[in-house]
């Protein structure tokens, strides 16, 4: 490691400004704060600035915040998921996902969760949640619970059965307590 130096303006509050002196100080590394006249400031946007500086379009899907990946044309294409291959497939295998399962435990529940909340933003970013026959089968699934059967768009997705499947098999329930499916609420 170089003990060369490098430049680097940060613009923090004083709960920041303390935190990162912590941490400097505890690993004996060197702060030099320079006063205004001293520094010089340059202001860069980034994507992300523009992305959430109006806040009434931070959610819409526009191609600034939003990247899709491709579908693998030569694989078959998951019944569940739509995607080519599997999401669950090894060829996407993530740094989170689970080498060996988990013993069966009554608080798996916000483990899954967790492995469910990357699996979604995996299918977003594959376009599955968009797919009109996805949509078709989302339609399907509110009018068979009549509660919400006036519904025509709603917050939460439906995981498919293939990502059910492999996290459940990563932080399986008890025997005696069964699996509780799609909450929509």
């Amino acid at each position: 490691m170089s003990n060369e130096g490098t430049k680097l303006s940060l613009f923090v509050n004083e709960e920041q400004k303390e935190t990162i002196l912590s941490l400097f100080g505890y690993y004996n590394w060197d702060v030099n704060e320079l006063n205004d006249e001293q520094a010089t400031c340059v202001n860069e946007s980034t994507q992300t600035d523009e992305i959430l500086e109006n806040d009434d379009n931070a959610n819409e899907d526009t191609e600034v915040n939003r990247f899709v990946i491709q579908q693998n044309e030569d694989r078959d294409e998951c019944p569940f998921c739509l995607c080519k291959p599997c999401i669950t497939d090894e060829s996407n295998i993530q740094m989170w996902w689970e080498t060996e399962g988990q013993q069966r435990h009554r608080r798996n529940n916000s483990l899954r969760k967790e492995k469910y909340k990357y699996f979604w933003t995996m299918l977003y970013h594959r376009d599955v949640w968009r797919d009109d026959r996805y949509q078709e089968r989302k339609l399907q699934a509110l009018a068979r619970d009549p509660k919400f059967k006036n519904f025509i768009w709603h917050k939460r997705d439906i995981m498919p059965n293939c990502v059910l499947k492999l996290v459940r098999n990563w932080h399986p329930n008890p025997d005696n307590i069964p699996y509780m499916g799609h909450l929509w609420e």
